[in-house]
């Protein structure tokens, strides 16, 4: 998926990284770094404006193609965490490269993919890839700076990615209007080789930290977890009933998660997800939030583009930059945000936000065959860019000022995956929309948003479990 508003909350991880040295040329790494996290952000963007060419093209199922979706989002939420030890283990640089690499890999399977099964691959090493590429990437970032540049120097990221990530869809949408969506993604090839180029000349040599400890078993449980349940909520929502293959999937999954619970509670503060970080209510209420919250938010980004589509007739370019305000008013909007923060404190600005997601969630309830992208379909995207623009960069703040200092990045990485595993779940439960087409399309998508609205509501009575606290101080973006 990509946003900017996952920009914002993947931006902690850089303002939580280690003290920078400013490096003579760290000018050269922010360009390395926000060239390279920028396909992060791209791919999702991609994959929503073509997604129904796929389905089309390839003669794939609503089964198929929620896999196509969340073979790339699961091993995002899985490995992210671990992703930033191997960093620390082997060196940040090889691993940042490395994710590239394997990131320009799978979109060369899937451009070139005859079938489902290559096409399932290839986004699963595009989800491998950017897994190892947010963390080590933004570690790079956060310390080529010195303090007082840091914070600038992740707005200027930010900026970068924002602008990737509102551009790639419109520029996949007049691909698609006039070749093939093959196109759109062979078209990544050429930013993944200057990626690796400008990575492998200016970002400078780091040098590993033998003694850090990969939590591998962590990895697997959560990814066994996190895929058992997300393949069982699939099938179940393609209409197979609470069959033998789905009680299966579901149970694994379940023994999963149990199996992760036991191994960090054992590990301890060498764990993958730390136990006491969880002490916090307020990191606890965060995640909750942010759970609740990236759920509906996905939805949205990946059947508004599907039934523009699909289901209104709308031309592909259009559906391609549906989404551009919602990339202007989170960056122009999210560092007003801050004034909320130390006005009214912590809760507000969340509560705020949730509410007007919601809302938007609420006016979607109006698109129909005969919808058109200014009275119908603009409305609720301006709601749900200007709900994110309040809750997610006070969100990000909260998550690094509720935790000690030398926890600040595991809490601002458990938070990111956190979003990404809301979204695995949520793109899991969309079977009876997607495998629905002319009247029945909408139904299924009025069902779908009027379930996102109620979400959002949760997430905003989630707000009342963190602690009012002082009014925080924002970490600006630039």
């Amino acid at each position: 998926m990509s946003s900017a508003s996952l920009i914002l909350t993947d931006g902690g991880l850089a303002l939580s990284a280690p003290k920078g040295v400013g490096a003579q040329d760290s000018t050269k790494v922010l360009a390395a770094s926000s060239l390279g996290s920028c396909l992060v952000f791209v791919s999702g963007a991609v994959v929503t404006v073509a997604l129904s060419a796929i389905g089309r093209d390839m003669r794939l199922s609503p089964l198929d193609l929620q896999w196509v979706m969340n073979a790339e989002l699961l091993p995002l939420a899985a490995l992210t965490l671990v992703a930033g030890v191997l960093g620390d283990r082997f060196g940040q640089k090889r691993i940042f490269l490395g994710g590239i690499a394997l990131y320009g890999l799978g979109a060369a399977t899937i451009g070139f993919a005859p079938s489902l099964a290559p096409l399932i691959v290839g986004r699963s090493l595009q989800g491998l890839g950017e897994a190892l590429i947010l963390p080590n990437g933004l570690s790079v970032l956060g310390q080529a700076f010195p303090a007082d540049k840091k914070a600038r120097a992740v707005g200027i990221w930010s900026a970068a990615a924002a602008i990737a990530s509102g551009v790639a869809p419109a520029i996949a949408g007049a691909i698609l209007d006039h070749g093939s969506w093959r196109t759109t993604f062979l078209m990544l090839l050429p930013v993944v080789a200057g990626a690796l180029a400008a990575g492998t000349v200016w970002i400078p040599k780091d040098s590993p930290t033998s003694h850090a400890r990969a939590d591998i078993g962590g990895a697997v449980f959560s990814t066994v977890g996190l895929g058992g349940l997300g393949a069982g909520l699939t099938s179940l929502t393609n209409g197979s009933g609470l069959n033998l293959w789905v009680l299966v999937t579901l149970i694994v999954g379940l023994g999963g998660l149990a199996c992760l619970i036991v191994s960090q509670r054992r590990l301890g503060d060498t764990a993958m997800l730390p136990p006491a970080l969880f002490a916090s209510r307020s990191v606890v209420g965060a995640n909750l939030f942010t759970a609740l919250l990236y759920g509906p938010f996905t939805v949205m980004l990946t059947l508004i583009p599907f039934v523009m589509i699909r289901g209104a007739h709308l031309p592909t370019l259009v559906a391609g930059l549906a989404f551009i305000p919602l990339q202007v008013l989170i960056t122009v909007v999210s560092p007003l945000a801050g004034m909320l923060c130390r006005r009214f404190g912590r809760r507000l600005p969340l509560f705020a936000g949730g509410a007007v997601v919601a809302l938007g969630c609420a006016m979607t309830l109006r698109v129909g065959s005969n919808a058109t992208y200014w009275a119908d379909i603009f409305p609720p995207i301006l709601l749900l860019s200007l709900g994110m623009s309040l809750a997610i960069a006070p969100l990000t703040t909260l998550v690094l000022t509720s935790v000690e200092s030398d926890r600040a990045g595991t809490a601002s990485g458990v938070n990111s995956a956190v979003s990404r595993a809301g979204s695995l779940f949520a793109i899991a439960l969309l079977g009876g929309v997607l495998r629905q087409g002319g009247p029945q399309l909408f139904s299924g998508f009025h069902m779908a948003m009027a379930v996102a609205a109620v979400a959002c509501v949760l997430a905003t009575l989630a707000v009342f479990i963190i602690e009012p606290g002082p009014h925080v101080d924002f970490i600006p973006r630039d």
